[in-house]
């Protein structure tokens, strides 16, 4: 090897090293981009609805970004307080919380005793005492950290915003410049291609939406008829949380059940009892269902897709999983699968000569084959 390739290769190793490394620390800003690119996506169909009852582009893409922002700031408005307002009051009176912590436990031995027969303490109130303390000063310590981290999620949507923003107005030209990277004749299936991927990508989300909608609504009534307090904020906790793929639901499940623990131990069994109910018809029908008419994938498939992408990369891997999949769903049945099924298609020959090929044809319409 001659000192000049010596040299061209290490370059070349170490300006991949530095494209690796880069991408690395620009990790969560592609994140941010492809979720960016995927509420787009979504909202399209109303930015073009606008458009056509006479709204500029501009406009009308900001009348669907601040509905929603709206919508949002609505939902925080009604649901937020009493949550906040309850947590911080016990937060601020930790031996309360303990007390209601052993008269819940006290509940549940009674219960257990009762059909049983047999007297027994699941924990000591001493010890429990002591673990409240221990848990709220843990959590005061947290408090500025959990701040500043929620300070950075609302940066990253305010750039999600933003980059929504510019792919809509510069989603044409985008897409006309890919297709000035293929021959003539191929760039009507890129369009055709892109607008499709769009559609899934909207639909996902779209999807998405419709599946926390139900959990909250439905988890909402059933503990609002079942009396227990704050109903509105345990199923809309129960709701948002959905919207995480795998775990997100048990999360909700969790915090939900704990705090009507804090009121009540029949509140408690009330909102296990609720979650479960809703759960089996959003994990066992609804999601897959919803989820597989997004992307058109299969309801199985869909499930791996999700334990995979949380399995590579948590809660985030399990929230873009879906809707990369979907893509490279379509770009296979494209590019990979309908060009081979072209190419095995049944052929109409005459005299010896290739007239055309159809893929759809039943055999009774090809003639006679040739001698």
């Amino acid at each position: 090897m001659t000192v000049q390739q010596t040299f061209r290769n290490t370059v070349t190793v170490i300006l991949t090293l530095a494209a690796a490394y880069i991408l690395f620390l620009s990790v969560r800003i592609l994140i941010v981009l492809l979720i960016a690119i995927i509420v787009a996506s979504a909202i399209r169909p109303a930015v073009l609805r606008l458009q056509r009852w006479r709204f500029p582009e501009g406009i009308a893409i900001l009348t669907v970004y601040g509905l929603i922002g709206l919508t949002l700031f609505l939902l925080s408005v009604v649901v937020l307080p009493p949550a906040i307002n309850q947590f911080t009051s016990y937060i601020n009176n930790e031996q309360g919380l303990a007390s209601r912590i052993i008269i819940a436990q006290n509940w549940f031995e009674q219960q257990i005793e009762s059909r049983t027969g047999q007297d027994i303490t699941l924990f000591d109130p001493t010890s429990i005492r002591g673990t409240v303390s221990d848990i709220v000063d843990d959590i005061t310590a947290a408090l500025p950290a959990a701040a500043g981290e929620a300070g950075g999620l609302a940066g990253d949507f305010i750039l999600m915003v933003v980059m929504g923003v510019y792919w809509l107005t510069s989603r044409d030209q985008a897409v006309e410049y890919m297709q000035a990277l293929f021959p003539i004749g191929q760039r009507p299936r890129v369009a055709e291609i892109i607008e499709e991927i769009e559609t899934s990508l909207g639909a996902y989300i779209s999807g998405v939406v419709l599946v926390a909608t139900f959990v909250g609504v439905a988890n909402f009534i059933i503990l609002a008829l079942l009396g227990v307090p704050n109903a509105v904020t345990l199923g809309f906790i129960v709701g948002i949380t959905t919207a995480l793929p795998i775990i997100g639901g048990y999360i909700g499940a969790i915090t939900a059940t704990l705090l009507a623990l804090l009121s009540s131990p029949i509140h408690a069994l009330f909102a296990i009892l609720s979650f479960v109910g809703v759960q089996q018809i959003e994990t066992h029908y609804l999601t897959p269902r919803v989820m597989s008419r997004s992307v058109g994938l299969n309801p199985i498939l869909i499930i791996v897709v999700l334990f995979i992408g949380f399995a590579v990369g948590g809660v985030v891997g399990a929230l873009i999983s879906v809707p990369i999949s979907g893509v490279i769903s379509i770009l296979l049945r494209h590019l990979v699968l309908e060009p081979r099924k072209q190419g095995s298609a049944p052929q109409i020959v005459e005299g010896g000569i290739l007239l055309e090929a159809k893929a759809n044809l039943e055999p009774s319409q090809l003639g006679p084959r040739p001698q």
